[in-house]
């Protein structure tokens, strides 16, 4: 590609693993041919569309939704985005190359006051070798419209693809967008993506984004509270197993007077399992009685782990309520010790304690159908689904 992608040495990318980016053929994989992969079953009341290596397979309606190309999405988004895309540097090289080698994006647009659910799933089906998959999201809601948005990311079988996905947000004031995005690769997939989100005066983002699979990740988002009392609800969980790498990277910008941020991440690093939160606040001089409230906590489980959660924050102002609070540990000896001397063996005693972890981020997606998948895909993952049944069973 001929753009400089980022490396250990840019200060928000030391914990992001790029190498197989940086191998895999930079055109977008052909179109493959026949019915959309089958998938996790469908959300009552939600729209379905299915995109497989970044091109639309099934077309699920919705008066709100269509299928645009790339180069025509671009000019729908530049007046707003594209001098702030522009202007930032390595931290928005991946969107560039989504915004210059993608074919299909899916362009949201609700009116004023219009209410509506989508629910994209965006499969890879292609090794890194045959080109890298780029999904696109375009979403712009008008003036008190509400969207309720589910993104999967999703890839099957023992191939290596590569991902890197982009997606634009507007929300006008007044609008509600409450967005849950679930990767849940395969355990070669190399996925990599940047959000751009714009909230305006009274308007509310809340965003549930949950890192599993995969052998590396590194997730972007840059939110711009630009209008008074605009608000964002930004929660975040991971499980690296293995020798998995998960690296999110999350700046929020108070832009105007009463804007307010609520952050939470939970991570869990397992075997030698390697996970990063960096979560940037900024407030900016006009910005007077904003609110920002991060809580960014990893638990380790296991001598190889690592974890590093980072709060950054840029004050301009006195007139703000500021508040935050990281740590990395390891799971509570005496509470491990309590549910051992219950009966309870070690295995399950330890998914039990990392469950009610990683449970505080979890229950903030407020679809139950949704939370339920979720919940059942994190304790795959915890590798104790027969201890956390009923836990799962009863949320």
């Amino acid at each position: 590609m001929t753009a400089t992608f980022p490396g250990s040495r840019d200060e928000n990318w030391r914990y992001a693993n790029l190498r197989a980016l940086a191998k895999a053929r930079a055109d977008a994989p052909a179109p493959v041919a026949g019915p959309a992969p089958r998938g996790a079953p469908a959300l009552e009341g939600y729209a379905q569309w299915v995109f497989v290596d970044g091109h639309l397979v099934s077309q699920g309606g919705g008066d709100y939704a269509a299928r645009l190309d790339a180069r025509a999405a671009g000019e729908a988004f530049a007046g707003m985005l594209d001098a702030e895309i522009a202007a930032a540097g390595v931290d928005f090289a991946l969107a560039r190359a989504n915004a210059r080698h993608g074919d299909d994006v899916l362009h949201i647009a609700v009116p004023d006051g219009a209410r509506t659910a989508i629910e994209v799933r965006f499969h890879s089906s292609a090794s890194g070798s045959a080109g890298t998959s780029y999904p696109r999201l375009q979403v712009q809601l008008g003036r008190n419209a509400r969207l309720d948005l589910v993104e999967r990311h999703e890839s099957a079988g023992s191939i290596d693809p590569v991902i890197n996905a982009a997606v634009d947000i507007s929300v006008a004031a007044g609008a509600t967008l409450s967005h849950v995005r679930v990767q849940d690769c395969a355990e070669q997939a190399s996925v990599f993506d940047t959000l751009v989100a714009h909230v305006a005066e009274g308007a509310q983002y809340r965003l549930r984004t949950l890192a599993l699979g995969g052998m590396s990740s590194r997730s972007t988002a840059f939110v711009k509270l630009a209008g008074r009392a605009a608000r964002c609800d930004f929660v975040a969980a991971s499980v690296a197993n293995g020798t998995q790498t998960h690296d999110f990277f999350a700046e929020i910008d108070h832009a105007a007077p009463e804007a307010a941020t609520r952050e939470i991440f939970r991570g869990i690093a397992t075997a030698r399992g390697k996970l990063a939160f960096n979560g940037k606040m900024i407030v900016r001089e006009n910005a007077h009685d904003a609110d920002s409230d991060q809580s960014l906590k990893t638990l380790l489980n296991g001598s190889g782990a690592e974890a590093a959660a980072r709060p950054q924050l840029e004050i301009y102002t006195d007139r703000v309520k500021a508040k935050h609070g990281a740590t990395t540990g390891k799971l509570d000896e005496q509470m491990l010790f309590y549910l051992l001397s219950r009966g309870i063996d070690r295995a399950q005693a330890q998914a039990l304690l990392q469950w009610a972890f990683i449970e505080d981020a979890i229950s903030q997606i407020e679809l139950a159908p949704l939370r339920l998948q979720v919940e059942q895909l994190v304790a795959a993952r915890l590798n104790e689904v027969s201890s956390l049944d009923g836990l799962v069973s009863r949320s």
